[in-house]
């Protein structure tokens, strides 16, 4: 039967396996988004094969929005019965951010069209020798 210790995992190992850099690794351990890793007799960093998961999990949260706040608190209170409700909320609060965002992504295509179409008029026009009517548009705002 392998002892604990050959079952932990060195940050490098760690680091190849989930993706992510030595350095990364280190500062969610700073942040405390990752338990405080046990030392080898050497110094070494060893880590747990769970702490895998977890890194997995902080990877997934990031790609959905969430800054470390969140998902620092979403780690600490995974076991509390009050969880869904906070993670209800946050992604509430994501989707709010989300529709934001897309309106003000949809205003900006929307102007860079408008654009578009005047510079396409302006050429189709012969207006091509004088001065673009974008640039003259974007120096008076």
């Amino acid at each position: 039967m392998p002892s604990t210790t050959s079952r932990l995992l060195k940050i490098g190992t760690l680091a190849s396996r989930s993706g992510l850099s030595r350095d990364t690794i280190r500062f969610y351990e700073r942040e405390a988004l990752l338990p405080q890793a046990p030392r080898s007799n050497a110094g070494y960093r060893l880590y747990s094969p769970e702490v895998l998961e977890r890194l997995h999990f902080i990877k997934q949260a990031q790609a959905l929005g969430f800054s470390l706040a969140a998902i620092r608190d979403l780690l600490h209170g995974s076991q509390d019965p009050e969880a869904c409700h906070r993670v209800r909320q946050l992604l509430a609060q994501k989707i709010a951010e989300l529709d934001q965002r897309m309106r003000d992504m949809q205003a900006l295509r929307d102007t860079l069209s408008r654009y578009h179409a005047e510079c396409q008029q302006a050429l189709r026009d012969g207006q091509a020798s004088e001065a673009c009517p974008v640039l003259t548009l974007l120096r008076e705002a």
